[in-house]
């Protein structure tokens, strides 16, 4: 990998980490559907990271599932964090309080789904680090 995409790649990966420890201390306040929502950026933006460093450049969208998808078409190990795909459901949801009917997003993401947010959003940095660390 030439050095330019090696330093866009780490970027990428240092942004990530910094938004997944942003969910995990708006998780601890209570602030769950921020904590969802950069759950979901973190994620994002750590698969983004693995395609650039992988030579891809063009992305439409935000989807999780999708960039799962793509990752895994360069190695298998993405296979452990199919289960990421479930933060797609937090990407507008927790922003917008037209996206629930009585409820405003404070209101109605859960601590549960903060947790579970984080958690998954950790795996997918951790599977990014481990896989791109086998590429050196």
């Amino acid at each position: 990998m030439p050095a330019d995409s090696r330093f866009v790649f780490q970027r990428w990966l240092m942004q990530a980490r910094r938004d997944l420890k942003a969910a995990e201390a708006l998780r601890e306040v209570g602030a769950y559907e921020w904590a969802v929502f950069l759950a979901h950026q973190a994620t994002e933006r750590v698969l983004k990271g693995f395609l650039y460093f992988k030579g891809e450049t063009k992305y439409v969208g935000h989807s999780i599932r999708s960039l799962v998808y793509k990752c895994r078409n360069f190695s298998p190990s993405f296979e452990v964090a199919h289960d990421v795909g479930r933060l797609d459901d937090f990407y507008s949801a927790p922003r917008f309080p037209d996206s629930f009917t009585e409820d405003v997003p404070a209101d109605a993401v859960t601590p549960e789904d903060a947790e579970m947010s984080v958690e998954l959003a950790r795996v997918a940095v951790e599977v990014v680090d481990r896989v791109a660390g086998e590429g050196k």
